[in-house]
């Protein structure tokens, strides 16, 4: 008969000082798309305009696109971090 020996896992994390930072996001209705800017109408009637550049991860409808395919109307989540854009996703019917 084999005997099994049970060790606990103990996992430690670090976290760096970046990684405490929040994102902040964003939703809304595109109103203008001039690549590699963006505006949006927010749901609070809030008019922003975000710069996004080559690492931005932009979507739609679930699927990777360039930020030109994205037009007026889309609904959209703009994930950032104060200027930084991380991602954006956006949806169309």
């Amino acid at each position: 008969m084999r005997r099994l020996l049970l060790v606990p896992f103990v996992a430690l994390a670090f976290a760096t000082p970046g990684a405490a930072a929040r994102d902040e996001v964003d939703r809304g209705l595109i109103i203008r798309v001039r690549p590699p800017e963006f505006a949006l109408r927010a749901l609070d009637g809030s008019r922003m305009r975000y710069a996004v550049n080559p690492e931005t991860i932009v979507t739609l409808n679930g699927r990777r696109v360039r930020l030109r395919r994205l037009v007026r109307g889309d609904v959209a989540i703009v994930q950032h971090d104060g200027d930084y854009v991380v991602a954006v996703r956006a949806f169309r019917s």
